[in-house]
């Protein structure tokens, strides 16, 4: 029986509602596949009918978010690799009435979301997915999200275009690891972020910000540039489950919203290259974060340990809301108890030669297990084989 997920189709992209001129400038700058012009259609259609209303959201956000700042209450910063349990952080944490994040709703229609949650969610409701399709786990439209996709709508400096254009490696080396440079466009990636956070804080009236972003896994530098007394939480796990979720999640997601035909070997080489260099990255910076704002936490905390682990995080960082937050955070993990995580095919060999070499590292620096071990009875429900990669 073929598995469904591996068929997904995503109802929508995450550039329906990006800045036309973005558009201009990322489409015209990279390749586009033939089989993409469609979708490319899509996004620039959608891009135009609701560039109205953006125009008014710029208008009023030029005064309001002028009055914001962060002094007092940093943000707090969820930190890990893709597919090693930093949405069930952020799910946990975003629980805390104390905090406020960016919802579904205003990821995905960041630019017009001023307008709210009435008439305008549910006339794009069926842009959206129920069910996140990479790991199962409730998608409603208030439920907290990553920021990093909002970026991509404003502007060309994000990250997240290396998913979009995977033929470009600039995106991800220039923003996410911040290589190769220029002031200038680093000055144009603060600015851009800082925008985002400030009408995050706008939309969650002033909170302290909860934000979970992989790409930020790799910028503590420039963060605490920005954020000087921003606290940090990071997540591990088993560096072989995160390559097999992360593979299924390039294959049932990222792929599909690739503006550039990609193969199985790309998949793997850059998900063999991104992990080893956010990673690096992270290990190298995170002796710049101040005693006290940093704690790390393992993937296998998740499950019957989760409230123990939330308890330990606010203690680590010196959070004061613990004993209002705990509550809710019961009530949130009583709804997950019987979530069923997904089940994953077993890694081919020359696979499991190349993530012991290449991740080495990873497992030295957390205590995992060099040796690989087949765990296909608990993980990821992909049921056809892959294609053999050379």
């Amino acid at each position: 029986m073929e598995n469904q997920k591996a068929n997904y189709k995503p109802p929508g992209h995450q550039l329906y509602v990006t800045r036309p001129g973005v558009l201009y400038k990322i489409f015209t700058r990279n390749r586009i596949s033939r089989s993409k012009y469609g979708m490319v259609f899509r996004v620039v259609f959608f891009s135009l009918i609701s560039w109205p209303f953006q125009i008014m959201q710029r208008l009023v956000y030029r005064f309001k978010l002028r009055k914001i700042g962060f002094e007092g209450k940093a943000p707090v910063f969820i930190l890990g690799h893709w597919r090693s349990g930093t949405t069930h952080i952020h799910y946990l944490l975003s629980k805390d009435p104390h905090f406020g994040f960016l919802s579904n709703f205003q990821s995905f229609f960041f630019n017009i979301s001023s307008f709210g949650h009435g008439w305008l969610d549910k006339l794009l409701s069926p842009l959206t997915v129920k069910v996140r399709p990479q790991d199962n786990m409730d998608f409603t439209v208030l439920a907290p999200q990553e920021e990093e996709q909002v970026l991509s709508n404003m502007t060309e400096a994000a990250s997240v275009n290396s998913f979009y254009f995977p033929d470009n490696r600039s995106y991800f080396n220039k923003y996410n690891l911040f290589e190769g440079i220029s002031k200038r466009e680093k000055k144009k990636w603060q600015k851009a972020y800082l925008y985002v956070l400030k009408a995050i804080s706008n939309m969650s009236k002033g909170k302290q910000l909860v934000i979970k972003n992989p790409n930020n896994t790799g910028r503590i530098k420039q963060l605490l540039e920005l954020f000087p007394d921003a606290k940090f939480v990071y997540i591990h796990r088993n560096p072989y489950n995160v390559y097999l979720s992360t593979l299924h999640l390039y294959r049932v997601v990222l792929n599909e919203m690739s503006f550039q035909d990609i193969t199985l070997s790309d998949n793997h080489n850059m998900i063999l290259e991104n992990y080893r260099r956010i990673q690096e990255a992270y290990l190298k910076d995170r002796a710049l974060i101040p005693e006290g704002n940093l704690v790390e936490v393992s993937y296998d905390q998740i499950g019957e340990g989760s409230e123990e682990m939330f308890t330990h995080i606010y203690k680590t960082l010196g959070l004061n809301s613990l004993e209002e937050a705990l509550p809710h955070v019961r009530d949130y993990l009583k709804t997950i108890k019987n979530y069923k995580k997904n089940k994953f095919i077993p890694i081919e060999d020359h696979m499991v030669e190349r993530i012991q070499k290449e991740w080495k590292f990873a497992f030295d620096e957390f205590g995992y297990d060099l040796q690989y071990k087949d765990t296909s009875s608990a993980e990821d429900n992909i049921q056809e084989p892959l294609p053999k990669v050379d």
